[in-house]
């Protein structure tokens, strides 16, 4: 028993899939499966890619040991334009499934598959009065035959070949053959079970067939053949590596200073997974006074202060398939409020004084350098007792 392979134009691509045609013999993928041993509402079809499984024997009617026709191709009627030339396609290698083992692999070098019986397209001539008449025709010397060698380290000889040609009603059924041999030709090999992968394409269609496997029974047992099968049809895909998405860092929250320039920065994000586009950044107020951000839709936008309160922002940072989110929020004190109490006091004074005799370079946006000139000094302390909410505020004598 073996499944043929049906073929059938569907707009500018090929398609391929089971026999659907009612009674034709490799046409009966219900028997099939069921002298399989296949669970209930199984189909030959690989658990891992989806890719369909047609199932031949190398002891297939008179073939033979280690030769069968199987499977063949067929397109009912109408299925393809009269004189649409078919072909296959080899891809990938051929595959070993070791019954003891229990396993798949590449085959060993000593052992591959022949397909025979394709016609070598750069031998054909399809011109219509180059022809006589004819649907195509063949080259002048080209009378060489030439064949497709499924191996463990990939396709040797000649990757694409044609089948036929579709007849005036747009149809076409033929099977070519396939040989089991060591690497000399000699036919045979070790048994077990063999797995090739073809396409279909055509000279009309720009675009293949999705790929397809078949499976090929050298000597197993109907169980140890059912085990193969199964064995491709029970493998889930690979599990999908975990989705990274852009990591947004807005910076961190801090105290700044009362009408002074304060510039955002999301320098700091990432994209571990890169995506389709270079990150982007939008930024939107949350929280707080309302303000104008300048340069919103940079990594780096600036606003002014010009109230007290708590300023609270949101960053999203997208690479154009998947977004990240982050906030930060910058705490506005009333100017003089170093301790962040409420008031202003004898201690906002000598905090700083302290810093002024000790480390008077200030930082952008500092709250102790009341006037905004880069260095905490005496001045700013003065500014600060002539800000005071509490009585008795004076300097800390030092």
């Amino acid at each position: 028993m073996h499944l043929d392979v049906e073929i059938w134009a569907d707009g500018d691509s090929m398609a391929a899939g089971f026999c659907r045609t009612p009674g034709a013999v490799g046409c009966d993928l219900a028997q099939l499966v069921a002298g399989l041993n296949l669970p209930p509402n199984t189909l030959p079809i690989e658990g891992a890619t989806g890719k369909m499984v047609f199932l031949s024997d190398f002891r297939d009617f008179s073939g033979g040991p280690n030769k069968t026709p199987n499977p063949g191709f067929q397109a009912v009627q109408n299925m393809l334009n009269p004189g649409e030339l078919v072909r296959y396609r080899a891809t990938g290698n051929l595959r070993y499934w070791n019954s003891a083992a229990g396993s798949w692999a590449d085959a060993p070098g000593n052992v591959r598959i022949k397909l025979a019986g394709g016609i070598d397209p750069t031998t054909v001539i399809t011109d219509y009065n180059q022809c006589g008449g004819q649907l195509f025709c063949f080259a002048p010397g080209s009378g060489q035959e030439s064949f497709t060698f499924f191996t463990g380290t990939g396709i040797g000889g000649k990757a694409e070949m044609i089948v036929d040609a579709a007849n005036n009603q747009g149809s076409l059924h033929t099977h070519l053959n396939f040989f089991l041999e060591n690497a000399v030709g000699v036919a045979g090999g070790p048994v077990g079970a063999y797995l090739v992968e073809l396409q279909v394409t055509s000279n009309q269609r720009s675009q293949a067939s999705d790929p397809f496997y078949v499976l090929f029974n050298a000597g197993l047992s109907a169980a140890d053949y059912s085990a193969a099968l199964l064995d491709l049809v029970d493998t889930l895909p690979p599990t999908p590596p975990p989705q990274l998405l852009p990591q947004a860092n807005a910076g961190a929250d801090r105290v700044i200073r009362l009408n002074s320039s304060v510039g955002l920065n999301a320098s700091a994000s990432s994209d571990p997974q890169p995506g389709p586009s270079p990150l982007s950044y939008a930024w939107q107020q949350t929280q707080g006074p309302a303000v104008t951000l300048v340069g919103a839709a940079t990594a780096t936008p600036s606003f002014l202060p010009l109230q007290t309160g708590n300023y609270t922002f949101k960053l999203t940072v997208s690479d154009g398939a998947n977004p990240g989110y982050d906030e930060v929020t910058y705490s506005v004190p009333a100017l003089g409020d170093v301790d962040l109490d409420g008031d202003i006091d004898r201690i906002d004074i000598a905090l700083i004084l302290a810093a002024a005799s000790k480390t008077p370079q200030a930082g952008a946006n500092d709250v102790r350098d009341l006037d905004g000139n880069g260095t905490i000094n005496v001045q700013d302390g003065k500014l600060a007792q002539a800000r005071c909410t509490l009585r008795l505020c004076y300097p800390t004598r030092r």
